[in-house]
């Protein structure tokens, strides 16, 4: 063939890709309806928005900036829509018109590394981990296990002088949640590095993306938890053994029975509530004031109470600072898929959200709304009376038909870690007070220290 026909083929193309780009880009970016809301679409056809949303957090913030409270982007066949709005935010956590199965689905296959997802039967039997707080007996179980776990944790601490203390309080608060679940015996020192490992890759495994440090960090845990319990599932909390149970019934198959029920579990009690305990217990420390008017309002708590109900009633204050912890470190989103076409009413007017749209409705932006934002004050989300603007946009644990499953037990461990640990340590700051510094990851995870805080424990007399 002439070099002319090769010259004139690469001419045709080079015209002829440009108006592809440009057709399709004008074509999916023309609103089918006028309360649609405005659309980020990329310029490459099926791809869109794909490469600029490597940085999902940088890309949402832009996306604010330019379309306003909500819009949403093309990537990858898939459409998404991101909201910082708070009346959509509770629209769709409190309709049927946005689910979580596809969600569920998505995690248990990528995340969980599971063969297949749920049966309806299974989900059923699923019931108080999936679509149910983790409340009542089954909470009061939990949290008795938990703090006999803790004090025998911390008192360990009385001869180890100086000490980096959020990971230290981090890798303590991971290891008394897993042997309150799972039991006494539960190897949790074995468990820390491939859950980090793990919980680190979440987002790339939900996504689809490989992450082989991940996948194995994934695959030893669910070793080690599975060796575990084939032989102390009645050691296990009694939620466990009751979902376990219920499934060996329904024939599910060992494997999938550790993947649904104990590394769901798992997952879900540890992830965020052990850096986020840390953290409380830093702010706590590093402000004398709040230290002593914790401990003042202990002294004066009713003596006859059981440790744990001493712990959870005797300090009202620890839940403003448990929740005022969560806006500020957590860089939670709720991710819900629209079932169906459907209109719900934002702030500035309707927003029409077509069926399979994925929700993300970014509470990280909403908790930045305060005044002074990145500051912790710790009775910030404390109700006045007479006004109901305090807690407006707090939304770390969802809410609607489908909260988190672990917010009062998240509230119990922080509550627990603070008091313990103020009536048996003082600290001595051997190096400045970290700052916040935020990870890659948009929708989960925590913020982290920016370097390590090094303290002196020093046992109190008291204690």
């Amino acid at each position: 063939m002439p070099l002319s026909d090769y010259t004139q083929y690469a001419g045709s193309a080079l015209i002829a890709i440009p108006t592809l780009a440009f057709a399709w880009h004008a074509l999916v970016t023309r609103r089918t309806y006028a309360d649609e809301p405005p659309l980020e679409a990329g310029w490459i056809p099926w791809l869109g928005a794909g490469l600029q949303m490597r940085d999902l957090e940088k890309f949402a913030v832009e996306g604010y900036k330019k379309h306003g409270l909500t819009f949403t982007a093309y990537a990858g066949g898939r459409r998404m829509v991101f909201s910082e709005d708070l009346a959509v935010h509770r629209s769709v956590v409190s309709s049927k018109n946005f689910g979580a199965n596809q969600i569920m689905v998505e995690i248990q296959l990528r995340f969980l590394g599971a063969d297949r997802p749920t049966t309806k039967q299974e989900e059923a039997a699923c019931v108080p981990v999936l679509h149910t707080q983790l409340a009542g007996r089954p909470l009061a179980h939990l949290r008795t296990a938990f703090l006999e776990r803790l004090i025998e944790a911390i008192d360990d601490f009385k001869n180890m002088g100086v000490v980096d203390l959020i990971p230290l309080l981090r890798r303590t608060i991971f290891k008394c949640t897993l042997r309150a679940i799972f039991g006494r015996n539960f190897p949790a020192d074995e468990a820390l590095e491939p859950f980090y490992a793990w919980d680190r890759g979440l987002q790339n495994l939900v996504s689809g993306k490989k992450d082989p440090a991940a996948i194995k960090g994934r695959d030893e845990l669910e070793k080690l938890v599975g060796d575990y319990l084939r032989d102390h599932i009645l050691e296990t909390e009694p939620v466990i053994q009751k979902q376990w149970n219920d499934l060996e019934r329904l024939g599910t198959p060992f494997t999938l029975r550790v993947k649904y029920v104990a590394l769901g579990f798992l997952w879900a009690a540890a992830a965020n509530v052990a850096p986020v305990s840390s953290w409380a217990m830093a702010f706590v420390y590093n402000d004398a004031a709040l230290t002593a008017r914790l401990r003042g309002e202990l002294a004066k708590a009713d003596k006859t109470l059981e440790l744990e109900m001493l712990y959870e009633e005797g300090a009202p204050s620890t839940q403003w600072v448990a929740q005022e912890t969560i806006r500020l470190t957590m860089l939670g989103s709720i991710v819900r898929p629209a079932a169906r076409t459907t209109t719900i009413e934002g702030s500035y007017g309707p927003v029409r959200v077509r069926k399979g749209d994925l929700m993300m409705c970014t509470s990280w932006s909403l908790h930045r709304r305060y005044e002074d934002p990145e500051e912790f004050i710790w009775d910030r989300l404390k109700p006045v009376p007479g006004e109901d603007a305090s807690q407006q946009f707090y939304m770390a644990f969802g809410g609607g038909l489908r909260p988190c499953v672990g917010r009062s037990f998240a509230y119990t461990e922080i509550k627990m870690l603070v008091l313990a640990m103020l009536e048996r340590y003082d600290v001595e700051p051997v190096t400045p007070f970290p700052r916040l510094m935020k990870t890659d990851r948009i929708g989960v995870g925590t913020m982290e220290p920016s370097h390590p805080w090094m303290v002196k424990l020093i046992p109190r007399s008291s204690a």
